[in-house]
């Protein structure tokens, strides 16, 4: 059964939703837009050629969210898709999506935003820890970003048998606002070792929590078409979405 689209409530924020989780129906990228260079978030040019597993293109960047632009749809390391923490599924590379975003257009400045938006994460229970890998970024209207804080991932339930880890990613400057991207999955954690435990409960709960105790708004959901499934790679339980939260104060 399909989760009704929040129409009504998006029309002062400009947001087209699809339903998604559990569904996975959306529109596909529009193509991409040929001779444009990609600049850095230092303002230095990349040579793509230079990074094979990444490419503004279908299937790595979603073109046309309203209120964002065009987001990349993955957690890049080495401008490449990132793992899930060199995690792996039935003998596969876990790919990890970006299923979350954060909209914030009462934010007065990028330092401002940052504030918020880990205040909010604060707020549900998601702490700075420096435990897992670091290096990454995502990619956002011609830019790349790195993680923030530098070097470190948001964490839940840090010493128990299963972790919630989130990258964030950001701010970017986006119209009116500020928008961040986000990645987060759960692990089980089993004495020394670790599996991999979800992408969709925990984005699931995290949206909840942060719609109830925080300024972040549940707004739906859009159709990345980022769901991945061949004999190489996976998104395991991924429905190929992320979640809109948009600020309200």
């Amino acid at each position: 059964m399909k989760k009704a689209s929040l129409v009504l409530p998006l029309l002062a924020l400009g947001l087209g939703l699809t339903a998604c989780a559990p569904t996975t129906q959306g529109t596909s990228p529009a193509a991409t837009t040929q001779g444009q260079p990609l600049i850095s978030a230092t303002g230095q040019p990349i040579r793509m050629a230079l990074t094979p597993g990444f490419a503004d293109q279908p299937g790595d960047v979603f073109r046309g969210m309203e209120q964002v632009g065009d987001p990349g749809l993955w957690v890049l390391r080495g401008r490449t898709r990132a793992d899930v923490d060199g995690l792996k599924v039935q003998g596969r590379a876990l790919r990890e999506p970006v299923n979350v975003v954060l909209i914030d257009l009462f934010a007065k400045t990028p330092q401002d935003a940052l504030l918020r938006a880990t205040a909010a994460l604060d707020a549900v229970g998601l702490k700075p820890s420096d435990r897992y890998t670091h290096g990454y970024q995502a990619y956002l209207n011609g830019t790349f970003q790195p993680e923030v804080p530098a070097g470190q991932a948001f964490a839940r339930g840090v010493g128990s048998a299963r972790e919630e880890r989130l990258r964030l990613f950001g701010p970017w400057k986006s119209g009116d606002g500020y928008v961040f991207l986000a990645g987060i999955a759960a692990q089980n954690v089993i004495g020394q070792g670790r599996t991999f435990s979800d992408f969709m409960v925990t984005r699931e709960a995290t949206a909840d929590a942060l719609n109830s105790r925080t300024v972040f708004k549940k707004k739906g959901y859009v159709d990345l078409l980022s769901k991945v499934d061949t004999p190489r790679e996976t998104t395991a339980d991924h429905d190929g979405c992320a979640v809109i939260l948009v600020a309200r104060e």
